[in-house]
């Protein structure tokens, strides 16, 4: 999951400026969140959360200065998929371990809940964001496809930090490009704690063990009572551990705001895109004919609802609805995706 840049400041107490607030708050804006949740990129297909989180309204505010914030994305992926199709126990189990061919797990549930601690600085023409995630994720699959190869693993630990740059390209700030790190903080030899043992999947760990390029751009419009946006994000290893280098990734985001319904409390709406592709190396996951494990093309849709607090904290909620997922090989994918946040400025 792409993690949020949090550069969002106390609004304004007029709604009415309309497309003046929306572009101070793009000025405040750094960029994208990647799936996770406020967790890294990773390169199977849904192991993080895709939305946006730094374009919430207008009590995102847009003064320069400081602020922090705390986000938790909870997604829990059940559901087997296939390339397009969802299938069950039996069908993974079929794929994976034909007649003649076995030894591949079967993964049965990885259920990831990710706090994401946040801290930016922003100007009227530029701003820098730090984010460290904490990750706790439990991950069951089946060895071999038979229950006497049961393997579970869990963990509670900091994942890879991030750190990105916005720069405003027009006078009003709401076209701009973002650049920055994700760099190896995150652990990448967590073992599983049932029989019969290993090292759980390197997409799977707490971090990638990568430093990685993040580039990037966004845009935004408003009218009286509608805003808009548009945000990329591509992500690149430029420096990996030896054998296991994780796919590049690209997400794009789309998302609308409402600003009628008063100050305090604002409808918001997002489209999600993701594209990740295949890892790479000799421990990269793959099916016993060589087909990849990670990597897909993922679609969401993502209604939310942002709300001024006061005395500096603003808060909002998220879910994401799979519009459309398509995983290579065999992939659990979540149902939904719930995002949840607070922000406090100084």
């Amino acid at each position: 999951m792409l993690a949020p840049i949090s550069a969002r400041l106390d609004a304004t107490d007029n709604i009415s400026s309309g497309c003046a607030t929306l572009r101070s708050v793009l000025s405040a804006a750094l960029a994208l969140t990647f799936i996770a949740g406020a967790t890294p990129a990773r390169a199977c297909a849904t192991c993080g959360c895709t939305l946006s989180k730094d374009w919430l309204g207008p009590q995102a505010g847009s003064v320069s200065g400081w602020s922090a914030g705390l986000s938790y994305d909870f997604i829990d992926q059940n559901q087997m998929r296939s390339g397009r199709t969802n299938i069950d126990r039996a069908g993974a189990q079929a794929i994976l371990n034909p007649p003649g061919n076995s030894g591949n797990e079967v993964e049965l549930q990885t259920l990831t809940r990710t706090m994401t601690l946040s801290v930016d600085y922003n100007t009227s023409d530029w701003g820098v964001s730090l984010q460290l995630p904490f990750v706790d994720r439990y991950h069951t699959t089946l060895q071999d496809g038979t229950p006497g190869g049961y393997n579970y693993n869990q963990f509670n630990t900091y994942g890879d930090a991030r750190i990105l740059v916005k720069v405003g390209l027009t006078p009003d700030s709401d076209t701009g490009i973002i650049a920055g790190l994700k760099l190896p903080t995150g652990g990448t030899n967590q073992p599983f704690n049932g029989a019969p043992g290993g090292i759980v999947d390197p997409s799977l760990q707490p971090g990638t063990g990568s430093t990685d390029l993040l580039l990037g751009g966004f845009y935004s419009g408003a009218t009286d009572r509608l805003g808009w946006f548009a945000q990329a994000l591509w992500q690149h290893a430029i420096a990996s551990q030896a054998g296991y280098t994780p796919g590049d990734s690209m997400t794009v985001n789309l998302g609308l705001r409402y600003a009628d319904l008063g100050q305090r409390v604002v409808p918001l709406l997002q489209l999600n895109y993701a594209h990740r592709n295949v890892d790479d190396g000799i421990n990269a996951s793959t099916e016993f004919d060589g087909t990849p494990q990670t990597g897909g093309d993922l679609l969401y849709i993502a209604p939310g609802v942002s709300a001024r607090i006061g005395s500096g904290f603003s808060a909002y909620a998220y879910v994401q609805f799979p519009v459309y997922q398509d995983v290579n090989g065999v992939q659990l994918t979540p149902k939904q995706i719930y995002s949840f946040g607070l922000r406090k400025t100084f």
